[in-house]
């Protein structure tokens, strides 16, 4: 009589069943999209910010993007008495932050010419942080002179 050792397919199609059942409630515990919403809002307000530069240059005014705790609204003066509409929604444009994240900004009402220069013409910083993990932070810069946003 010949034995050998091994697995049956219905042993092997259990526990690679089982495993797979393991695997789709526990890997998401692990694997964290946190760094996806910092991200995702650090690029969403430089977005935001370019708009204002550019809307500055075609209406040739000024427009300022005013920081208030978790939104920025885009304003024609700085206490948001006339607002840039959004073309998207034909609202007033404002965006407001995921609650996972922190926004500090140097300056809290920067605007920008009808040469797209800031203002004030200083260096402005927008750091977004994660609540849940200060390690994973953003900073938006817009240079002083250029307005440049990165």
């Amino acid at each position: 009589m010949n034995s050998h050792g091994g697995f049956t397919l219905v042993e092997l199609i259990v526990v690679i069943s089982v495993m797979g059942i393991m695997a789709a409630f526990t890997i998401p515990r692990f694997v964290s999209n946190d760094i996806f919403q910092t991200r995702g809002d650090a690029d969403a307000l430089a977005s935001s910010l370019r708009y204002a530069q550019k809307t500055a240059i075609a209406q040739r005014t000024n427009v300022y993007a005013v920081y208030n705790t978790g939104l920025i609204s885009l304003c024609f003066t700085t206490d948001c008495g006339s607002t840039v509409i959004d073309p998207g929604t034909g609202a007033a444009y404002v965006f407001q932050f995921s609650n996972s994240v922190n926004v500090s900004a140097s300056n809290s009402s920067l605007g920008f010419n009808s040469l797209g220069q800031p203002i004030p013409n200083t260096l402005t910083t927008y750091t977004v942080t994660n609540k849940n993990n200060s390690a994973q932070s953003l900073t938006v810069t817009v240079e002083a002179n250029t307005g440049y946003v990165h």
